[in-house]
């Protein structure tokens, strides 16, 4: 467990994250806990320099990582949202 401890660990699996959801289009779902991942390896990076508690156990940054990630989650989909069918009046393609 003491590789969750490591801001290595964080960012590669914020890239793989990311790199899953562009790659299989999985509407940004990967994208928000890749961000969460990203965040989570930055506060390990900067725990000397700035004081965060939950960086001293793996389970306070698991607890992190998953409440970072959903709260970015909700947001981001909000945001993101496609538009009902015939929703659309802005078509282009429509004479």
């Amino acid at each position: 467990m003491s590789l969750l401890l490591s801001f290595e660990v964080w960012f590669i699996a914020a890239l793989l994250l990311v790199a899953l959801d562009v790659m299989l289009g999985l509407d940004f779902i990967l994208l928000s806990f890749g961000i969460g991942a990203a965040v989570t390896g930055s506060s390990l990076l900067l725990k000397d320099a700035l004081p965060m508690p939950f960086t001293g156990s793996w389970e306070a940054l698991l607890t992190f990582f998953a409440v970072f990630s959903l709260l970015i989650l909700v947001p981001l989909r909000r945001w993101t949202k496609k538009p009902a069918a015939g929703q659309d009046d802005t078509d282009i393609n429509k004479y």
